[in-house]
């Protein structure tokens, strides 16, 4: 069991990954990221053999995602067990949208300026070093960094687009 406990441990950053694709939030995809690993953890233990792991707990989570959309879709109840409606659907992207805006806000004012820029211009970094009388390796450079600070304030891989927060394909 111990390999068992090693070869779920490695995969942990995975999971979670893909939690955070399929719920868009941080705490939720924590939430659902253990309790798909407790549900393996929980059959191996109990001696079942599962031959290819990885597989069996991305489908395990991708599972228990769809039995807590499936769940709170229908309707929400409120301390005081009322009825409330179930979230919008476009609330995932509203919360994975202020993330991100925070996440920019907490980037140096440089970084965060020329972020802005670029996303609300559309420009290229040519304008944009004409329009801050920058250097063009200043704004590359500054504009690299601010990306990197923001995929990792929002969990994402490195490289991997901050718009993957957004796509409904992405799981």
């Amino acid at each position: 069991m111990t390999d068992s406990g090693d070869d779920l441990t490695a995969l942990i950053p995975e999971l979670r990954h893909l939690a955070r694709v399929l719920t868009r939030n941080r705490d939720t995809a924590d939430d659902l990221a253990q309790e798909a690993l407790l549900c393996v953890w929980a059959r191996i233990a109990a001696g079942e053999d599962i031959q290819t792991l990885r597989p069996y707990l991305m489908t395990t989570l991708r599972n228990a995602h769809r039995r807590t959309r499936h769940r709170d879709s229908d309707v929400t109840l409120g301390d005081d067990d009322t009825a409330l409606p179930a979230q919008p659907a476009e609330a995932p992207g509203r919360l994975a949208l202020r993330e991100v805006m925070q996440a920019i806000a907490a980037l140096p004012p440089a970084q965060a300026e020329l972020l802005r820029l670029l996303a609300t211009t559309g420009a290229d970094y040519a304008d944009l070093a004409r329009q801050t009388g920058l250097p063009l390796g200043t704004v590359t450079s500054r504009l690299s960094r601010a990306r990197a600070r923001l995929r990792a304030a929002v969990d994402l891989p490195e490289n991997a687009p901050v718009t993957t927060l957004f796509d409904d394909r992405a799981a």
